[in-house]
């Protein structure tokens, strides 16, 4: 019992440390996206325009390709440059506007799996761990967390996508676009932890059963 116990708390601290060090990055992503489609809508959402999003896409010159020049204020003589990013707008498919219908519901999923997650330590403060209700706080959390990153990674493909298949760059080739990439241990250690709770649970319900 004692080291199922400690399991499942180190299980739970493991996936707050992941969730609360992925915190800042998140919410500066977040931030970013937000005031870039803040000032994209101001810009691009005018009379006779489309629907468009932003978009970042690596690219490579061709051979052949003039290559630019920069001043460098160490370097007398000229040094030569090229792009291997740019940043464009692209009109999104009509599975991107159906991933952020999803995205909205998905949000509010999430916020209470995050509730979730505050009863859960409140109930393990309590030295009520081992309980059916944290098995459904825990699993609240980590799946709603794991479809909404989910959700964002599929809206970026298909924004990425699109892009690629709109946009030519003379003496370029475009090779692919720069879009959010889910850290896929991120997503699968708190479904695993999860579950491995809940077989700690049952089987801790199976030996009091048997007392």
């Amino acid at each position: 019992m004692k080291k199922f116990r400690i399991l499942g708390i180190i299980a739970i601290i493991a996936i707050l440390a992941n969730f609360i060090g992925g915190l800042d990055e998140d919410w500066k992503d977040f931030k970013k996206g937000f005031e870039e489609g803040q000032s994209g809508a101001t810009e691009m959402y005018e009379s006779g325009h489309h629907m468009i999003t932003r978009v970042k896409l690596n690219v490579k010159p061709l051979s052949g390709t003039t290559v630019d020049s920069l001043n460098n204020n160490r370097v007398d003589s000229p040094l030569p440059y090229t792009v291997t990013e740019i940043e464009t707008y692209a009109k999104p498919s009509a599975w991107y506007i159906l991933v952020i219908g999803l995205a909205i519901p998905g949000l509010f999923f999430f916020l209470i799996g995050f509730y979730s997650l505050i009863r859960l330590l409140i109930s393990i403060s309590r030295r009520k761990v081992f309980i059916p209700a944290n098995v459904l706080r825990l699993r609240w959390f980590a799946y709603t967390s794991a479809s909404l990153k989910i959700l964002t990674a599929i809206g970026e493909w298909l924004t990425g996508s699109a892009a690629m298949n709109q946009i030519s760059i003379p003496g370029y080739k475009i090779i692919s676009y720069v879009g959010y990439s889910p850290d896929w241990v991120a997503i699968i250690l708190p479904i695993l932890f999860a579950e491995i709770f809940a077989i700690g649970v049952k089987m801790k319900e199976e030996q009091d059963l048997t007392i």
